[in-house]
C-alpha cells in the first residue's frame, strides 16, 4: 500500500539463496556479519509498481528497482525515459545488471581485496554481477518504513567507465547504526554514457551526459518513491569517491539536478572540467574511423553490437573521458574559477587520501623503493599517472619541506604524498576554495591518512581506502574507533549538515582564512588549521597538476 504502509511476507533465506541474490557480492571476513534463516520478505509500492525485497538483521533491502526504461536499441544514447510500469509484485531480491563495461577493476585485484576480506571465511567478497546495457536499476537498503530518515544516495566509483552499485548491498551495518535510508545506482558508463554525438544529429544533443542524466533520473525517482522506504525526499545527500566523486561534482553544475539533492560529500574526486564539445567530437570520430563507419553514420552506431561497440571505444578511448559540456544538460564548464551556480545552498564535504597513488603503482614496484636520488628523477618527470612532474629547479626545494615535516618518513612515503598533494588533493582544495568563496553552504575539508596494512603496509592511505571505513565495512579491531567517526561525521552531515556530533571530534567549517581540515588518522580524527601550508604552498605555484 502506499505512504509507507507494508505487507510483510514469509520468506525463507538460507545461505545458499543470499549468495545467490547479492549478485556482484559473494562472502568475505571483514565484512558486516549476516543471519541467515527464517525472516520476513517486505513489499513496498512505488510509482511504477510493487517491490519485494529481503529482511535481514533489522534491515530492509530492495535490488535492481529499475528507475528508468530501456536504453538498448533504438533508445541508445538518447536520455533516460521512466521505467515502464508493471503488474504484480516485482522481485527485489535479485541485484540488477551492471552497465557494459570492460573487465576488471581496481576493486577486484587481489592485493586490495584483503582490505574487504580476511577473517571469517563466509564474509561477503566483492564479484562481478550480470551487465546490460539496460542497467538503470538501483538498491535501497532501509531500516523500517515510517518516518523521514535523512536519504544518502551513492554515486560509485570506477572512472567514467566502470563500476557498479553493488558496495551498498554490504552496508546493511552501516543503514543500521546510523538510522538512514541507503540508495546506490547502477548507470550508463563509457561509451554508451559518455559519447557526444551532438553535432552529427539533434537528437543526440545530450548524449555525452547520458550517464549523468542518469543520475538525475536515478534523483528523480528517489524524489517520488523514498518516502514509502522511510526516508526523506527534502533531505537526500549524494556521495562516491573516485569516479563516483566526479559525477557528484558535475551533478552540483547540472541545471536539472538542482533541488534533487541538499548535500553533497566528494572523496577523492573533485573534478575541476569536463570535456570541451571539440574534444568530445574528436574522440567520436576516432570512434567512427575504428568501426569504419562513415563520420555521420549515427544509425549504424547504434545498431551495432554491444560487445563490439566496447571493443572499438577501448581502443579509440572514446566515451572514456566523461562528461561534456554540451551548451544543454551541462552549460558551462563546471568548476573552472569558481562554483556553478547551481551548487548554491549545497552543502559539500571534500576530501582526499594521503597515498592516492599506490594502488595504481603496482605494476611499477620501483616506485616502492625509491632512495632519495631515485625520488628526485621521479619528480621531475613529466607529469603522468605516476609522475608529478615538478620543475628541476625546485624539486630539492620540496623534498627537503617535506622531509622537515615528515622526518621518519621514507623516499617512497614522501614521493606518494607529493604525488596525492600534486593531484588529488590540490583538485579537492581548489574545489572547496571555490565553494566556500560562494558563501552559500557549509564546507567541509577532510585528509583521509591512516595507512593501512596491506602488502605488508605497502599500500599506505591509499586511493579509496576511506570508502570501506565509513561504510562499516571493515573489521580490523584497530579500525573500529576511526571507521565509526567517519561513518558518524558522513551520516551526521546527511542528517544535519554538519558532520558534528556527540562522541565525534570537533569539525570546523572550512574558510579561505583557516582551511580547516579534519585529519583521519588512528586513534582518531582531529581537526588542524592550514596543514600542511608550506609544503601545498610550494606545490601550487608550479603549474601541472590535475585541476
Amino acid at each position: 500500500m502506499r505512504n509507507g504502509c507494508i505487507r510483510q511476507e514469509k520468506f525463507a533465506l538460507t545461505r545458499r539463496s543470499f549468495l545467490g541474490v547479492s549478485g556482484a557480492l559473494a562472502i568475505s571476513p571483514l565484512l558486516s556479519h549476516y543471519a541467515f534463516g527464517q525472516e520476513t520478505s517486505p513489499v513496498v509500492e512505488t510509482t511504477a509498481g510493487k517491490v519485494r525485497g529481503l529482511r535481514s538483521l533489522d534491515v530492509h533491502s530492495f535490488r535492481g528497482i529499475p528507475y528508468g526504461g530501456e536504453v538498448s536499441g533504438a533508445k541508445r544514447f538518447m536520455a533516460p525515459e521512466p521505467a515502464k510500469p508493471w503488474t504484480g509484485v516485482r522481485d527485489a531480491t535479485q541485484a540488477g545488471p551492471k552497465a557494459v563495461q570492460p573487465p576488471g577493476s581496481v576493486f577486484e585485484n587481489p592485493d586490495y581485496g584483503p582490505y574487504f576480506r580476511g577473517g571469517r571465511k563466509d564474509a561477503l567478497q566483492i564479484v562481478s554481477q550480470a551487465m546490460s546495457e539496460d542497467c538503470l536499476n538501483l538498491n535501497v537498503l532501509t531500516g523500517g518504513f515510517s518516518g523521514h530518515r535523512p536519504v544518502m544516495v551513492y554515486m560509485h566509483g570506477g572512472g567514467f567507465s566502470s563500476g557498479s552499485a553493488a558496495l551498498t548491498l554490504l552496508a546493511d551495518r552501516f543503514v543500521r547504526e546510523n538510522d538512514v535510508v541507503l540508495v546506490g545506482i547502477n548507470h550508463r558508463l563509457n561509451v554508451f554514457g559518455y559519447s557526444y554525438l551532438g553535432e552529427l544529429d539533434p537528437r543526440y544533443a545530450e548524449s555525452g551526459n547520458a550517464g549523468q542524466l542518469d543520475l538525475i533520473a536515478a534523483l528523480k525517482w528517489v524524489r517520488q518513491n523514498i518516502t514509502q522506504f522511510g526516508g526523506d525526499p527534502n533531505n537526500v545527500t549524494i556521495f562516491g569517491e573516485s569516479g563516483g566523486g566526479g559525477k557528484v561534482s558535475v551533478l552540483l553544475a547540472m541545471p536539472e539536478a538542482k533541488g534533487l539533492f541538499q548535500r553533497a560529500i566528494i572523496q577523492s574526486g573533485s573534478l575541476i572540467g569536463a570535456r570541451t564539445q571539440d574534444e568530445a567530437m574528436e574522440a567520436t570520430r576516432k570512434l567512427m574511423s575504428n568501426l569504419g563507419l562513415g563520420p555521420t553514420d549515427v544509425s549504424s552506431l547504434v545498431q551495432l553490437p554491444a560487445d563490439k561497440l566496447l571493443a572499438a571505444a577501448a581502443t579509440s578511448a572514446s566515451g572514456l573521458g566523461g562528461p561534456v559540456v554540451d551548451g544543454h544538460s551541462l552549460p558551462t564548464q563546471p568548476w573552472k574559477g569558481s562554483a556553478p551556480e547551481e551548487a548554491e545552498g549545497v552543502d559539500v564535504i571534500v576530501g582526499s587520501c594521503k597515498d592516492e597513488g599506490t594502488i595504481f603503482a603496482l605494476p611499477n614496484m620501483a616506485l616502492f623503493n625509491l632512495d632519495w636520488e631515485s625520488l628526485q628523477s621521479w619528480l621531475t618527470k613529466p607529469g603522468t599517472l605516476n609522475s608529478p612532474g615538478i620543475p628541476g629547479a625546485a624539486v630539492k626545494d620540496v623534498i627537503d619541506a617535506y622531509r622537515q615535516d615528515f622526518p621518519n618518513e621514507s623516499a617512497s612515503d614522501v614521493y606518494f604524498r607529493i604525488q596525492s598533494d600534486r593531484g588529488a588533493r590540490r583538485n579537492a582544495i581548489a574545489q572547496a576554495g571555490m565553494k566556500a568563496a560562494q558563501n552559500a553552504g557549509g564546507v567541509y575539508m577532510y585528509y583521509f591518512a591512516w595507512n593501512t596494512p596491506l602488502l605488508d603496509g605497502k599500500l599506505r592511505a591509499m586511493h579509496t581506502a576511506d570508502l570501506p571505513l565509513e561504510m562499516r565495512l571493515v573489521e580490523y579491531p584497530e579500525t573500529e574507533p576511526l571507521s565509526r567517526q567517519l561513518a558518524g561525521a558522513w551520516a551526521g552531515f546527511a542528517r544535519s549538515g554538519t558532520p558534528n556530533g556527540k562522541g565525534l571530534p570537533r569539525w570546523p567549517v572550512y574558510t579561505l582564512a583557516t582551511r580547516s581540515t579534519m585529519l583521519y588518522d588512528l586513534p582518531r580524527g582531529k581537526a588542524v588549521d592550514h596543514p600542511q601550508q608550506r609544503e601545498l604552498g610550494l606545490l601550487a605555484s608550479y603549474p601541472g597538476g590535475f585541476l
